[in-house]
């Protein structure tokens, strides 16, 4: 009998402590936009609750001596697990677009949470499909069978980036245009974790914007801490499960890596001559676009 008064004590006092947790009221989105300007590089990664890597693009220092507009450009990862507290943090931030580059297999199996209405424009700009969809079937029956003989995340990833250059450059010409459309207000882009496909469209939007190329890479690289966070208890998991090779190779793919990056510059270069070549005959961007780009979204 004074086991169980033990037990149902214990069992007490843990609901209780579950219930005060579930009730303690989440911090407020900080939005850096609203910010003394001093504070705000501070908080480029915003605080929401189940939406991950989603950063402000703010503050960076672009061409003429201008910098990027706070509060106008954000980059994401998904949106598949916001919370309601999220869900009225985005109304907060004004959107008029959301870009989603994620595959039909993704988007079925991790579909997106928001507000509904959502108060703005979905643009579906499905990226790597097939490829995506291909790719994880691989890796799935390696960490199945144990086997990664002649498997090399880094190829792989630099390869998929070589494809943003090229193969996909409909999807980001899409995407470039959606954010000349906005013409100025709050856009979002996203994809899975938010740091490839987001990521090759945060580079090349900062480059027409004439960010350096060092701070591009700055920017892109920041993803790495933020994506394997957000995927820590999968790798753990992992790791306890399937062993160390598999785990160290999807930690490697579930970050970024410099080299990535370069590799889609080098493509760029090699495919069509410049960026400059690129911007013109790639995304079908004029002068006045340009112009226009740099216009609303510098101070």
């Amino acid at each position: 009998m004074q086991k169980k008064r033990i037990f149902w004590g214990a069992f007490g006092v843990l609901l209780t402590v579950f219930a005060v947790v579930q009730f303690i009221p989440s911090p407020p989105l900080v939005i850096p936009a609203q910010l003394a300007a001093d504070q705000r590089q501070a908080h480029r990664l915003l605080n929401f609750e189940g939406i991950v890597n989603f950063r402000d693009l703010g503050g960076y220092p672009a061409a003429a001596g201008r910098q990027v507009k706070w509060g106008v450009l954000y980059r994401s990862g998904t949106f598949a697990h916001s919370s309601r507290a999220d869900l009225e943090g985005l109304a907060k931030l004004q959107l008029t677009s959301l870009v989603d580059f994620r595959s039909s297999a993704e988007k079925e199996e991790e579909p997106n949470h928001l507000p509904e209405p959502p108060g703005f424009t979905v643009v579906e700009i499905p990226t790597l499909d097939d490829g995506n969809k291909a790719l994880v079937g691989d890796i799935m029956e390696r960490i199945e069978s144990g086997n990664f003989d002649g498997f090399d995340p880094n190829r792989a990833m630099m390869q998929a980036n070589r494809q943003f250059a090229t193969e996909f450059t409909p999807q980001f010409r899409q995407f470039m245009h959606t954010i000349v459309e906005a013409d100025g207000r709050p856009v979002v882009w996203h994809c899975s974790a938010g740091k490839d496909r987001t990521g090759f469209a945060s580079a090349i939007l900062l480059r027409v914007l004439g960010v350096p190329r060092d701070v591009v890479m700055q920017d892109y690289l920041a993803s790495r801490q933020h994506a394997l966070e957000a995927r820590r208890n999968q790798l753990l998991m992992l790791r306890v499960f399937k062993g160390e090779e598999a785990a160290d190779k999807l930690a490697i793919m579930m970050g970024v890596e410099q080299a990535w990056l370069e590799a889609a510059f080098d493509e760029i270069d090699a495919h069509w001559g410049s960026f400059d070549n690129y911007i013109r005959q790639g995304l079908e961007l004029s002068e006045r676009d340009v112009a226009q780009l740099r216009t609303l979204l510098l101070e």
